[in-house]
């Protein structure tokens, strides 16, 4: 290194920074910045700059600084370059630290690789694209803007519909609904809050699908609540997305407005929930959880809900066999039950879930899959859908000898791994009856319940008041209905539906002298209705709700073998009344 310059040389050797002609402004701003000076040294001489050169953004132009700064700037000393003998313009800071060693370097213009590098910045082709690169990003910038400030508003609504709230009064519910929600306290990761139900590896009821309409009715009956820690994702809006407001501002993130509509809809598997009893998330599950256990108790349960009980038990058997009887399919890669078969398939696992204990129809499940398995070996040529239907065939076969022989002995399985009781199961027999799941059938749960509690008191009616007639028809319409809504566990609310089918097709029980038209277009009436219902009621209120609005078909119809005259709504009531009553359990066996 030479020896250290004077002041004075060193003060002529400062550039002086001049923008280039018609260069971007963005160039020259990067170029003024990479240029500006705090001076030199005292002591060694060298150049001490304003900024490193790592702070300095070159917002997207890309290649080296010195090249994005030589697009702006042109940094000149009162020196001649050697090679065009022009007043010198240095090419980086590099070149000015060599000047104050005593070295002379070329100008920009006489650098063969700056000027290469200078046309490539400058290509008016990649200008564009650069254009419309930055235009993107500033699109996508005030999306991901108006986008988290959707977010923010959503939040904000929850924040203040759904807080905190607590009560002392736990309110009555079904048999089932209290074993769920008993459930959900036992088996949950945590309490404070209960979430990712959805998630769980053993599910809160057997049948995952019923989960859902499960956890519902629990927020309905007040049992649970929804946490306000729920993701916003988890409730359905009004505008249903953020895309769907931007499709209604014409795509423009200024124009929507920040006002997300809360519906009641909510996806229960994706929400967090809380018990919102005593003082807090906690001791509301500790309380809750008491007062359930107490209810519970098979000795404070009333002979109706000793009823529920059974149903809930034979229910809870009959979908957990469902439930292996699937998994063993899967197991053994065969295809799944199709659609036209599920139902055989379900009606004898209930059939056989009253007479057996569910260890002994995880054998029959058992059996039967392995024997389809057996005969897609034997036959691998047969189309594999008739390989599951063989299954089905078989616990079919095997449920009705258990049924009609109960002298035949089947021995009973242990708990399957990787197919885990639901958490439902085991709180209603490990629990609420303190018996073994797999060796208890339903006829064990009934023969072991205790003497029913008396039922609730009904206060005597006021023998100075006048009441209508019990026999008034919207009185015996209004009383049915709250009954099916209060045991609403024990029937199927697809009979409803699958009545409707059959009148609608086949007019089938139509005794009446009516046109086949006017019957039809009723129950079209009732079964466009039930279609719009289904998506925001669970299937017993559509069914429930079906029921009631026969009373608004007053078309008159007269009997043909009767002569007697009533309303096509009292008709078709009837006939879906009777598929109800239809789907009813038989009796419980007596204690």
């Amino acid at each position: 290194m030479t020896e250290v310059m004077s002041a004075a040389v060193l003060a002529g050797l400062t550039p002086t920074v001049v923008p280039v002609e018609d260069a971007d402004p963005e160039l020259i701003a990067i170029g003024e910045r990479y240029w500006a000076m705090a001076g030199f040294h005292p002591e060694l001489g060298t150049p001490v700059w304003c900024e490193r050169a790592a702070d300095i953004d070159t917002l997207g132009w890309g290649g080296p600084l010195y090249v994005v700064a030589a697009g702006g700037v042109r940094a000149v000393v009162d020196r001649l370059c050697p090679e065009c003998q022009q007043q010198l313009s240095l090419t980086s800071r590099t070149a000015l630290a060599d000047l104050v060693k005593g070295e002379t370097p070329w100008c920009v213009a006489c650098t063969d690789s700056l000027t290469t590098a200078l046309e490539t910045l400058n290509d008016p082709g990649r200008r564009a694209k650069r254009i419309a690169a930055r235009a993107r990003a500033a699109e996508q910038e005030a999306l991901d803007t108006a986008r988290t400030a959707w977010r923010d508003a959503q939040r904000h609504i929850m924040d203040a519909r759904y807080q905190l709230a607590f009560s002392d009064t736990v309110p009555t519910a079904s048999v089932s609904e209290m074993v769920a929600a008993l459930a959900l306290l036992r088996y949950a990761p945590s309490t404070t809050p209960i979430s990712r139900v959805g998630a769980w590896l053993d599910p809160l009821h057997p049948d995952q699908r019923e989960t859902v309409p499960l956890l519902g009715a629990l927020v309905r009956a007040g049992l649970i609540r929804i946490h306000p820690t729920t993701p916003v994702t988890a409730m359905e809006w009004e505008p249903a997305s953020f895309q769907d407001a931007l499709d209604a501002a014409d795509g423009d993130p200024e124009s929507v407005g920040m006002s997300p509509g809360l519906t009641t809809q909510f996806f229960p598997l994706d929400s967090t929930f809380y018990a919102p009893f005593a003082t807090s998330a906690g001791t509301g599950a500790q309380h809750l959880d008491t007062v359930l256990s107490e209810r519970l108790a098979p000795e404070h349960l009333t002979a109706g809900q000793h009823d529920d009980l059974l149903t809930l038990a034979r229910e809870l058997i009959a979908e957990e066999a469902l439930r292996y009887f699937i998994t063993r399919l899967e197991e053994l890669n065969l295809p799944a039950v199709t659609e036209n078969h599920t139902e055989r398939l379900s009606e004898a696992a209930y059939k056989v879930a009253r007479h057996r204990p569910l260890g002994e129809i995880y054998n029959l499940a058992w059996r039967a899959t392995r024997a389809a398995a057996e005969s897609a070996q034997k036959n691998p040529r047969a189309p594999r859908i008739n390989i599951s239907t063989h299954a089905v065939n078989q616990f079919e076969t095997h449920a009705l000898r258990a049924v009609t022989e109960p002298a035949w002995p089947i021995k009973p399985f242990g708990e399957v791994a990787g197919c885990g009781l639901s958490a439902m199961t085991r709180t209603l027999f490990y629990t609420v009856l303190d018996r073994q799941p797999l060796g208890t059938s339903v006829t064990d749960v009934a023969q072991g319940l205790p003497q029913p509690a008396p039922e609730p008191a009904v206060p005597d009616a006021d023998p100075g008041v006048e009441h209508e007639s019990t026999t008034d028809s919207d009185d015996r319409l209004a009383s049915l209905i709250s009954r099916l809504h209060t045991n609403r566990r024990i029937w199927d609310p697809h009979s409803v539906l699958r009545c409707l089918e059959t009148l609608e097709q086949t007019s089938a029980g139509m005794e009446y002298d009516v046109e086949q038209r006017v019957a039809r277009r009723a129950i079209a009436h009732l079964k466009q209705m039930q279609e719009r219902l289904a998506p925001v009621l669970d299937q017993h209120e559509v069914a429930l709700a079906v029921i009631a609005a026969t009373e608004l078909l007053q078309h008159p119809v007269t009997g043909r073998d009767s002569g007697t005259t009533q309303t096509i709504g009292e008709v078709v009531r009837g006939e879906l009344l009777a598929a109800v009553f239809q789907s009813l359990p038989e009796p419980s066996p007596e204690r």
